[in-house]
């Protein structure tokens, strides 16, 4: 049997957790956190556009949120969940007023599992139905499961999932492989 191949992320993907610390932090920190990436990250921060093909290791991924985590946050993953609601809004652009305002969430992860592999391109976003107002979503097959990447995604949806006219909306991880659970798996909530 051959290897695994390490899993990739889209370049863009990467790059919106620098403009999420722009954002919130401003360009002293994105100066910080430049400063302490690793070599290949900061070339891919530095590069001027994607590079070719646009997918970069999956390690890079993981290390911009840790590293922005770590540096501008307190440790805790917190603001690796909190640049993924950024990332929710960044990616939605224009479409974000006319799309978020009638799509329910089951529609919202089925939209999510179809655009994942423009994002990653191993695994899989799948979602069931969890009763009344809930949708249970999970990361099923993901290469290189990292606490990292659960949590930007669950941050991802709850930011998604903001943008709409649902009431008190929230995203619960109930389960990491990375913390030894067989799938990684969230509970979307809202009233």
């Amino acid at each position: 049997m051959a290897p695994k191949r390490p899993a990739r992320v889209q370049a863009t993907t990467v790059r919106v957790r620098e403009a999420f610390v722009a954002e919130r932090f401003g360009s002293s920190a994105v100066q910080r956190v430049r400063s302490l990436a690793s070599p290949e990250l900061r070339e891919l921060l530095l590069a001027a556009g994607p590079p070719p093909g646009g997918w970069v290791p999956f390690s890079l991924f993981v290390e911009m949120n840790q590293l922005l985590d770590r540096t501008l946050g307190k440790g805790d993953g917190e603001l690796v969940w909190e640049s993924g609601r950024f990332a929710a809004s960044h990616n939605a652009g224009v479409w974000k007023s006319l799309i978020m305002r009638h799509v329910t969430p089951a529609m919202l992860v089925s939209l999510a599992s179809s655009l994942w592999s423009k994002h990653y391109d191993g695994g899989r976003l799948v979602s069931r139905p969890g009763g009344g107002s809930c949708v249970m979503v999970s990361i099923v097959d993901f290469p290189e499961p990292d606490l990292a990447h659960c949590r930007a995604v669950g941050g991802w949806m709850q930011g998604s999932l903001e943008m709409g006219p649902r009431k008190n909306p929230k995203v619960k991880e109930v389960a990491c492989r990375s913390a030894g659970a067989a799938i990684c798996e969230f509970r979307l909530t809202w009233d």
